[in-house]
């Protein structure tokens, strides 16, 4: 434990701007944040706006390229509306991880989390009777619960997150098997289908929703006091913490985010799908780390945010659809998704060097 006069204090503060200014994990052979009226700013190199907008790029030649290979059917107005309403789950479930791992938490029970909430709905409203709003309640509150469990192993106690989060994942899996007695719930009740089903200029609804809770994430990441706070606790903790930010709070604040937001991609699954299994989560757990790990390698370099997992995902979702239009195995799209995550990985060091 170290103490702390005032004098001590005040530098302390100054030292969490200054890291809060440089983006902490950057070094020295990195140019810190320029301010808006440098002159160098406005006439960036080729090199800062590639390093910058290498995902962007890299959507943007897929897109071409699948554009080319199949244009009859990629560049159909309604392909396009699919791939936005098709990755709806995976945008809201990456936009919210991205809060976790900007405060330094790794959530792997969010794929659990979203097959579970996704079955305890179905079971509360198909099965049990029990009406919509209340089944949301119990699904969130449960959620909650997991999330509280979760902060206080990895926070208080200080167990290993990775672990932790890792074998939470697999209780709620266990615990979907149990409810669902290993098989299909279907009967959905119809207004949860409708809020889901429904289309704005021909995209689902729950896109739309995705795009809401990125716009809110990204104005409290980068336009609040708060999401400073969060990003400076991701990377500096001790600092942080010397410098009087609350960070256990700023920690168990983004498992929880995390968790709500498994929550409501539950509920667009299941309010898309129309049913209800075990283990449906799993497959979107990969996908998501893909996603915000590539995000954190464009747009702000070396550091999670919500615009470049939304360019991350949709890079994702046009190359899947791209290699489904070309009829490949199954197998494939599991190795392209593999291979982004390994490549995000890697660009996310790199930039974060």
């Amino acid at each position: 434990m170290v103490s702390l006069n005032k004098n001590s204090t005040e530098e302390l503060k100054d030292l969490a701007r200054s890291s809060m200014t440089s983006q902490g994990r950057r070094t020295k052979n990195k140019p810190a944040e320029k301010l808006p009226g440098d002159r160098n700013s406005r006439h960036a190199t080729a090199k800062e706006f590639f390093r910058n907008y290498t995902v962007v790029l890299a959507l943007v030649t897929v897109t071409i390229f699948f554009a080319i290979s199949k244009s009859s059917t990629f560049l159909a107005l309604g392909n396009f509306q699919s791939i936005l309403t098709g990755q709806a789950v995976l945008f809201v479930l990456a936009l919210t991880l991205t809060v976790a791992l900007g405060a330094g938490e790794i959530d792997l029970s969010i794929g659990g989390g979203l097959g579970f909430t996704s079955v305890l709905i179905a079971y509360l409203t198909s099965v049990r009777g029990i009406s919509i709003p209340l089944s949301l309640l119990i699904s969130l509150l449960a959620m909650f619960v997991v999330a509280a469990i979760n902060g206080f192993l990895i926070v208080r106690i200080g167990v290993n997150g990775l672990i932790t989060t890792l074998a939470m994942g697999t209780v709620l899996d266990g615990l979907s098997q149990a409810i669902s007695n290993s098989s299909t719930i279907g009967n959905i009740p119809h207004r949860i289908l409708l809020i889901m089903q429904e289309r704005f200029l021909g995209v689902g609804l729950p896109f739309w929703y995705a795009a809401a809770i990125g716009i809110v994430i990204w104005y409290v990441l980068h336009h609040m006091q708060s999401g400073r706070y969060l990003y400076f606790t991701g990377e500096g903790r001790e600092a942080a913490r010397l410098a009087g930010i609350k960070v256990n709070r700023i920690r168990i604040t983004s498992l929880f985010v995390s968790a709500t937001g498994a929550w409501f991609a539950g509920l667009v699954l299941l309010g898309q799908t129309g049913a209800a299994q075990s283990g449906t989560g799993d497959p979107y757990l990969l996908p998501a780390y893909a996603a915000t790990f590539l995000g954190a390698a464009t747009i702000k370099p070396g550091r999670f945010n919500p615009i470049g997992t939304f360019v991350a995902v949709l890079l994702l979702a046009v190359g899947t659809t791209g290699l489904q239009l070309f009829g490949v195995a199954d197998w494939v799209t599991n190795v392209f998704d593999g291979a982004i995550l390994i490549v995000a990985i890697g660009l996310a060091t790199l930039v974060g060097k």
